[in-house]
């Protein structure tokens, strides 16, 4: 899977419909990782296939399976999001610039931007 940065906006416009988009949860990764909740349980998810997310990063790793075909995760500016095909569910995971531990060129936005189809 191609993991060059994308927006929120074109994920959205390329893999749901857009009759009728749907809402983006959102959720900060540090804190997806202390507690290892989020609201679509990807973190949980990714522990049962033996993926340990303690990076951004590592929630692309799911993307080299080529038998998963339900959760998809993209890097975005803000950090990473993730779909559900089946029910077009989709969390992003926002990264803190200052916080950010894996290296690559993931950029924070503040939480004011509001719905993406905005």
């Amino acid at each position: 899977m191609d993991e060059e940065t994308q927006t929120l906006e074109a994920l959205l416009a390329r893999y749901s419909e857009i009759e009728k988009l749907p809402d983006v949860q959102r959720i900060k990764f540090d804190d997806a990782v202390r507690t290892g909740e989020d609201p679509l349980h990807v973190i949980r998810y990714l522990a049962t296939l033996g993926i340990e997310v303690r990076e951004p990063a590592d929630l692309l790793r799911l993307n080299d399976d080529d038998n998963e075909e339900e959760l998809v995760c993209f890097k975005i500016p803000e950090g990473v999001a993730a779909t559900i095909n089946s029910d077009d569910s989709w969390l992003v995971f926002e990264v803190d610039h200052a916080g950010e531990r894996d290296g690559t060129e993931m950029v924070s936005t503040t939480s004011s931007e509001g719905d993406a189809r905005a």
